[in-house]
Formats: structure tokens, sequence, C-alpha cells
């Protein structure tokens, strides 16, 4: 996070991205998705595509779609998360989306992902046993909660 924008901040912002991806494990040249922003299209992020540090493909010019998905994460970002806690200053913000990336990365499950969270996907550690294991936990909640509203003794409505 920094308060402003630019070409060496996105490079570092980069740089950092792919130093935590080998920290995990990950040894590849990351794809990475932009739009046509000054931050993102210049010299020095243009260095690492000519030096294979990065692959860059720009949204809506070298392909078709757009980076819907990344916008619907910051999206979900600031609607679900940062407009609900108090922002009083910039360690404040800071620590907000780092608790957000966290959570979203390593703890919540995604539909999409099979169960899985995103670092599971990425380091290689979802499997086929994992997601059965998933499958009998979610028949095993819904009998649960089937088991325990049918114990509830409601009184009857005045409608």
């Amino acid at each position: 996070m920094s308060p402003n924008y630019g070409g060496i901040l996105t490079k570092t912002l980069l740089r950092n991205a792919i130093s935590k991806a080998q920290e995990l494990g990950l040894r590849f040249i990351p794809e990475v998705y932009v739009d046509s922003g000054t931050e993102n299209l210049n010299e020095h992020v243009d260095h690492l595509v000519s030096t294979d540090v990065i692959k860059r493909t720009i949204a809506q010019i070298d392909v078709e779609f757009s980076n819907s998905m990344i916008e619907m994460l910051f999206h979900r970002l600031k609607h679900r998360h940062l407009f609900t806690i108090p922002l009083t200053n910039f360690a404040a913000v800071e620590n907000g989306v780092d608790f957000f990336l966290t959570e979203t990365n390593t703890c919540i499950p995604h539909s999409a992902l099979n169960g899985a969270t995103p670092e599971e996907c990425i380091t290689g550690n979802w499997s086929d046993e994992k997601i059965t294991e998933l499958k009998l936990k979610v028949i095993q909640a819904r009998s649960e909660r089937i088991k325990t509203n049918r114990l509830l003794q409601c009184s009857p409505c005045l409608a």
C-alpha cells in the first residue's frame, strides 16, 4: 500500500508479490493482467517484462476481456470490509487491507476453487481427498441444522 501510485511503486509491488510466491515454493514467470493505466504501462514495469520477470497482459488490448475479476476483488475489499471499519489513518487502512487479503487468500474457501483457498490451489495443497472430506462435512452440517431446527418449538404466528 502507498498513499500514491506510479511505475516505481508498481514495480516494487510486483517484486514483493513474486518474493512471497517464491517463499511458498513457486518458481514461474507470473502472467500479470493489468489495465492501461500509467502505473502499469511505464519504463519501470516495462523493465520487468523485458527481463522476463513478469509477462504482462493488458486487459482489452492484449486480450478481449477486461480485468473484472481483480476489480471484483477490490470491490469486495472496499464494500464488504474497508467501508465497515474505522479508517482513521493510513495504518488503519494498511491493517484492514492486510487482514482482508490474508483472509481471502489463506482462510476463506472459494466455491469456484471447489472449496479451496487460493493459497491451497496455487501451492498444490488441495486434493481430491480434501474435496471429498469437504463434501462429507457439508452433508453433516446440513443434517445437524435440520436436526436442530426440528427441535425448535415455535409459537403460533399471529398473522
